[in-house]
């Protein structure tokens, strides 16, 4: 085939696919229309273009069904205690209860969700910025210290955590009952040792990693090798004994005759298998209690779904379970006793704030033997939801 020729056998794919965009664009408009508006020209065009008509008219169930998956539902108060109530008895009769969390039960600490309204995916996807704050500043929300409560009652025997924000460390939780299996933003760790060397700083230790690229530039006091951050990107498997704590979690899973969903979107978690018992007879599956103001993959799954905020469902549920819950005190805050110091010529190797430890004249900053010895849950107990500061 000549030049010539090339060049117009190209302009007629070009003329083909313009035709093709009006025809589309036409055919759009009339099914925009009601049926009975149509012209009876427009009711032949769609009948000889039943492909196109049939591709759009899927086109516009998609968008459909992504806008109602998004929607944001709440339950009524009257519904929402009712359901609530359910959920309390299921916690009661638990034999090993489970909770699985997501970004929603951070939200409260101003640390944005995905899929919300205003989550991250949710503005990247419409073209908008994304700013995430000061996270040296966020605090274990009430939704946390209620779940290191249940822990501590003997009612909850294992978190799995989607959250890389260490929220849940914060609040008490026992690092052994908890599985961070995407990571925990303030942990680095030497793969070099073995076993791995862990170190907990006050600073988020990410800075200067992402995808496929975990090394942050601090080396371990032990071996000198270079240490790396702990996060989970999309797309990489989690290696790591800890904070991933994946054996913790599968075995939690397994022993787990009822799991409680906090504030995710389960789109990640439902991928890990492992953690839903499918494999078992359907009647020695776990009972499955979700709360979400949206849809999620395992809704149809579920013994029941409560469209609620966290932290105003674990307010109700507390108050039926005639549990204290806790206020965050940051002097107890379990890192500061975990944290490991920066040595000399490591200060200039990061540049994110500090989380600052508390004030008070009457309680020094470092955490006291008391909390160390599960003291965590004896002063500043109150019931029911914490007072605003």
């Amino acid at each position: 085939m000549g030049r010539a020729e090339r060049k117009a056998e190209a302009r007629e794919e070009i003329v083909r696919r313009e035709q093709h965009r009006d025809r589309r664009r036409q055919i759009s408009r009339i099914l925009h229309k009601p049926a009975a508006e149509r012209s009876p020209g427009e009711r032949e065009l769609l009948e000889g273009y039943a492909e196109l008509v049939q591709e759009l008219e899927k086109t516009r169930q998609r968008r459909e069904r992504l806008r109602y998956r998004e929607q944001e539902v709440v339950d009524g108060a009257e519904i929402l205690q009712k359901k609530v109530l359910e959920l309390a008895e299921a916690v009661r009769g638990a034999e090993n209860l489970v909770i699985y969390t997501g970004a929603g039960i951070s939200t409260a600490a101003a640390i944005p969700d995905y899929r919300g309204p205003s989550g991250v995916w949710t503005l990247l996807n419409k073209g908008r910025s994304v700013s995430t704050g000061d996270l040296s500043e966020a605090e274990p929300t009430f939704t946390h210290m209620c779940i290191a409560r249940l822990h501590k009652a003997g009612l909850v025997q294992h978190v799995v955590s989607q959250n890389c924000d260490g929220l849940h460390l914060r609040s008490g939780l026992p690092r052994d009952a908890t599985s961070e299996v995407h990571g925990n933003m303030y942990i680095e760790v030497c793969t070099s040792c073995s076993p791995h060397r862990e170190y907990v700083r006050l600073f988020d230790v990410t800075e200067r990693t992402a995808l496929h690229k975990h090394n942050t530039g601090r080396s371990c006091h032990k071996c000198a090798e270079e240490l790396r951050d702990s996060i989970v990107h999309f797309g990489e498997r989690g290696k790591l004994a800890q904070p991933l704590n994946w054996v913790g979690a599968v075995k939690a899973a397994k022993a787990a005759d009822v799991i409680l969903c906090l504030g995710s979107s389960l789109k990640i978690l439902k991928k890990y298998h492992c953690l839903w018992g499918m494999n078992r007879p359907s009647t020695r599956r776990p009972k499955l209690y979700i709360v979400n103001l949206q849809w999620t993959p395992k809704d149809a799954l579920a013994t029941l779904k409560i469209h609620g905020k966290c932290d105003e469902v674990m307010q109700l549920l507390m108050d039926d379970l005639k549990l204290d819950v806790p206020e965050y005190n940051r002097s107890l805050d379990p890192i500061f006793s975990m944290a490991v110091p920066l040595r000399p010529g490591e200060h200039d190797s990061h540049t994110r704030n500090l989380i600052k430890a508390a004030q008070s004249p009457d309680q020094p900053p470092s955490l006291s033997l008391q909390a160390l010895s599960g003291g965590w849950f004896g002063k500043g107990c109150t019931k029911g939801r914490r007072k605003a500061k």
